[in-house]
């Protein structure tokens, strides 16, 4: 058998090739090969098949699978090519698909580009390319969401295509690729590499006009399109043309690591390094040191020790093949703002592969996972701003093979005493290192030009990098100006009323203030504004949002200030400051007390309405919220479903949670009880309990500062909720009690409805059986009288698992069956699979193991495809319950081993139970 999906989808036998039949079947063929050798389930099928679903869907999937079997069966097959196991599988051979056969060979390219071998690396790339006939599932017309998957695959194979020319253009094919460059770039418009691409194929082929012409177009296209200038590679080979510097190898525009590349969280490197030899060198050591391999770069703020630790660190690349991890640690910001370690670890260990909800709960646990993942592997680790030992003892990886550099304005003592770390001090620039800056950002021809200018400017930056690279950003942004004009303006430089005084040799405030007023209107206005911002970094809609000025704006104002080096722009496409620079805009923004509380309400506005309505996504039958009015200026942000909700919630993890805090702190206690209604969805997929309590306790806060006694009666909801969860039974009483009696005094049905559903849990959790039963009955009668068809479903679940707990099977399947046809209509998946869980457990006491088992793996393949973790363990020990009961010990002892990972990954006291069916397991044998 052979599949092809590079182009139209093929089946080939024998030579012969397979009728496939009609566009429907082929869809559900193409879905299938979409995830080869992987389980999809019913509903994942028919979502990537269907964009409306009929009533009749899973009846047609279910034919559409039996012709396709009939159709792939070949003669010898041991079984059929479409499997059913917790899912519908294809079963694809190696070498059976075209794929396969481009990853392989892309793989062999990489590994040959990595080696230096640059012709054979770019003969493998075209041996790979040769299999691509057209857009990956050129024939197949499926649902939305199946466009997605064609279009993840067709970035891959633009990736690999972009980087075939990469190395065709440094073996010298330039004037070749102009052609094709040319038609990729006229069907892809906004892919700013290919503009690079065709500029530098273009200025080599000694077409230096023509390469100039393709900026200017592309840029017109993206100002006009998404309202924001080139990115930094696309205007760094704009100047390399204006300027000449097109050589080959070096010259190439850089390129994001491959999809299979080692993890990197590496920050940019500094388009122009210059000076610090000595520094690298002596960090180069600990690439190859036997004992410790922990390096310690100190000295006051400005000297560049980020830029050293950074720049280092994308050189000796080579060394650590398995990656790169970075975090700031915040060290030396705002009050409170430095990094908890145990945070930084959480996202060292996704970054790593975990899931999200797999991460330990404590940081000495974490600590402990962090280790086992980096054990047996080669990485460095950049912790930067670091405080003091305390913050970086937990996050150094113990294993021999892995380096760290930590950067810190303190000498960090007791770390090097302890660990026998090198260190590694930097101090001002010598004059020729910043003449090196300086030449290295404007050319050596405009310094030549005046020597005595350099001298003044060099002599104002004291030989701080951060003086000399933001001196350095403002000159190139005035060609125009001879240096002596800058070096005059240095001169005459003085701190900002209001700023005091400030000594460039100690602090760069007065250089950053010349700097600062050499920038556009908007800019400027941009800058103060965005020090108000709580978290760690921000997204431009959130800057626009401060701004009150759009997004079009504000993108070419942050652009601006990233060109200044006034931001920092981070490969996430975020922005984030330098901590005298955030000082020197926090005291600006001081100086306009009524726009600095104007922007903060914008910011808190946006994160609200945008966060209010990524929650709505993950979970429409919610109570909803009345939101305050939107403020003249803020933009929320457009998030397409609920897949998305989860990535914009990830992204904004931080910033959130520094949010509800911040509201707090300035007073805003209204915004500071909404955002945090926004997260418990987001947390409890995470399986993230600890915080989950936390923002409920800083909601309950908010709401009772507010009077606002609705709000306390739903913050308390979800503490006592969250505090049953992790068996803290005496609190979620006192939560639950106390939000029943507030829902009580404001005649509020739903309130008391859903309070009364919660302390039936409860209570069921501590096996307090009929005072379960009456809170839930008068939860359902309550629901039902305020109309609240979910509050319906959730009651009738609880009152069916109810039966099934005190042993009445018969009389529990009715209630789950009602509450699944509910969740159903509701388009609740999560509610839906757990009711089916339960739907597992009736057929399972009721001694029907096929059913049991069907229905378990059924809510198993749901939850492991919404990522909902907590599920997946519950459902796992279910399964293993059932296997167990049907004799199968083997399978049980596989379920029950996986439901116990992740319930101890999620710190939950359910481990113990699974840890005792384990063990009585072992005893029998």
């Amino acid at each position: 058998m052979r599949f092809r999906v590079l182009g139209p989808l093929q089946a080939e036998s024998d030579g012969r090739r397979l009728r496939l039949g009609g566009p429907r079947q082929r869809a559900v063929l193409a879905a299938l090969l979409s995830s080869p050798g992987k389980a999809l389930s019913r509903s994942r099928l028919i979502e990537l098949v269907w964009d409306e679903p009929t009533p009749s869907a899973e009846a047609n999937l279910r034919s559409f699978i039996w012709k396709l079997r009939n159709v792939l069966a070949e003669a010898g097959d041991d079984g059929p090519r479409i499997l059913h196991d917790q899912g519908f599988r294809l079963r694809v051979e190696p070498g059976e698909l075209d794929l396969w056969d481009f990853d392989h060979r892309v793989e062999l390219a990489r590994r040959a580009r990595g080696e230096g071998r640059t012709a054979d690396a770019a003969a493998a790339f075209g041996r790979a390319l040769e299999l691509v006939r057209g857009e990956p599932f050129q024939d197949i017309e499926a649902g939305s969401r199946f466009d997605w998957v064609r279009a993840a695959l067709q970035e891959r194979l633009d990736q690999v295509a972009e980087e075939h020319i990469d190395l065709s253009m440094d073996l010298g094919a330039h004037a070749g690729l102009v052609a094709e460059l040319r038609d990729r770039l006229a069907r892809q418009p906004l892919r700013e590499h290919l503009a690079a691409q065709l500029m530098l194929a273009l200025a080599r082929s000694g077409r230096r006009g023509e390469a100039l012409a393709v900026y200017r177009q592309t840029r017109s296209v993206l100002v006009e399109a998404l309202g924001a200038e080139p990115d930094r590679e696309l205007q760094e080979v704009h100047h390399r043309v204006l300027n000449g510097r097109i050589g080959s190898v070096a010259a190439s525009p850089a390129r994001p690591a491959p999809p299979a590349a080692p993890v990197d969280l590496l920050p940019f490197d500094l388009r122009v390094f210059a000076g610090r030899e000595r520094e690298l060198k002596l960090l180069s050591t600990i690439a190859d040191a036997e004992s410790a391999r922990i390096a310690v770069v100190s000295g006051s703020a400005g000297m560049g020790k980020t830029a050293v630790a950074v720049h280092w660190a994308h050189r000796a690349a080579a060394d650590f093949p398995d990656g790169r991890l970075y975090a700031d640690l915040r060290g030396f910001g705002p009050d409170e703002s430095a990094a908890d370690p145990g945070e930084v670890l959480r996202s060292f260990i996704e970054a790593l592969g975990d899931a999200p909800a797999a991460v330990p709960v404590g940081t000495e646990e974490r600590a402990a996972r962090f280790r086992r993942l980096v054990a047996d592997k080669r990485m460095l680790l950049v912790l930067d701003n670091a405080r003091d030992p305390a913050q970086v003892r937990p996050l150094l990886p113990g294993a021999t093979g892995c380096a760290v550099v930590v950067t810190s304005r303190n000498r960090l003592t007791g770390l090097i005493a302890s660990t026998g770390a090198l260190v590694v001090p930097l101090e001002a620039m010598s004059e020729p290192q910043a003449r090196a800056v300086l030449a290295g950002r404007l050319g050596g021809e405009r310094l030549a030009a005046d020597h005595d200018a350099v001298q003044r400017i060099t002599d104002a930056c004291r030989g701080l990098p951060l003086a000399l690279s933001v001196v350095a950003a403002t000159a190139a942004s005035r060609p125009g100006d001879g240096l002596a004009v800058l070096a005059d303006e240095l001169d005459a430089a003085t701190p900002l009323d209001g700023l005091g005084a400030a000594d460039p040799a100690t602090d760069p405030r007065t250089l950053l203030h010349w700097s600062y007023r050499q920038l556009s209107p908007e800019a400027a206005r941009l800058l103060p504004l965005l020090a108000l911002h709580p978290g760690p970094d921000w997204a431009a809609p959130a800057a626009a949002s401060m701004a009150g000025t759009g997004l079009h704006p504000t993108r070419a104002a942050l652009a601006e200030l990233v060109e200044a080096n006034l931001l920092l722009w981070t490969p996430e496409r975020r922005y984030r400051f330098h901590d005298l620079v955030r000082a020197f805009a926090t005291e600006l923004a001081a100086q306009a007390p009524e726009e600095r509380d104007a922007a903060s309400l914008r910011l808190l506005d946006h994160y609200l309405h945008t966060a209010y309505a990524a929650e709505r996504l993950l979970d429409p039958a919610r109570s909803p919220i009345r939101l305050p009015p939107l403020r003249d200026g803020v933009v929320p942000e457009r998030i397409a479903d609920g897949e998305a909700a989860m990535r914009w919630f990830a992204a904004e993890d931080a910033v959130l949670l520094a949010a509800v805090d911040h509201a707090a702190a300035i007073g805003r206690d209204a915004h500071c009880w909404r955002l945090a209604w926004t997260l418990p969805n987001y947390l409890n997929r995470r399986g993230r309990w600890h915080e989950l309590a936390l923002v409920s306790g800083r909601a309950l806060d908010a709401a009772t500062r507010e009077g606002d006694t609705v709000a306390q009666a739903r913050a308390l909801r979800d503490l006592g909720q969250t505090c049953s969860r992790l068996e803290r039974f005496e609190a979620a009483h006192a939560h639950l009690t106390r939000a029943l009696a507030l829902s009580q005094d404001d005649g509020d049905e739903r309130g008391q409805a859903h309070a009364h559903h919660l302390l039936g849990r409860l209570w069921r959790r501590q096996r307090r059986l009929p005072e379960a039963l009456d809170a839930t009955r008068r939860a359902h009668a309550l629901f039902r009288s305020v109309g609240d068809r979910t509050g319906q479903a959730r009651t009738l679940q609880a009152i069916g698992f109810h039966h099934l707990v005190i042993g009445e099977y018969a009389a529990a399947l009715p209630y789950c069956e009602q509450a699944m046809d509910l969740f159903r209509a509701l388009r609740d998946p999560i509610s839906e699979s757990a009711v089916r869980d339960d739907i597992g457990l009736i057929h399972h006491h009721l001694g029907d193991h096929p059913r049991a088992v069907a229905e378990f793996e059924h809510a198993l393949a749901r939850f492991r495809e919404l990522g909902f973790r907590p599920g997946e363990a519950e459902v796992l020990g279910h399964l293993g319950d059932a296997h167990h009961a049907a004799g199968e010990d083997q399978d049980a002892r596989r379920n029950w081993e996986a439901s116990l990972a992740i319930y101890q990954d999620l710190d939950q006291p359910a481990a113990k139970d699974i840890r005792a069916r384990l063990d009585r397991l072992d005893a029998d044998l």
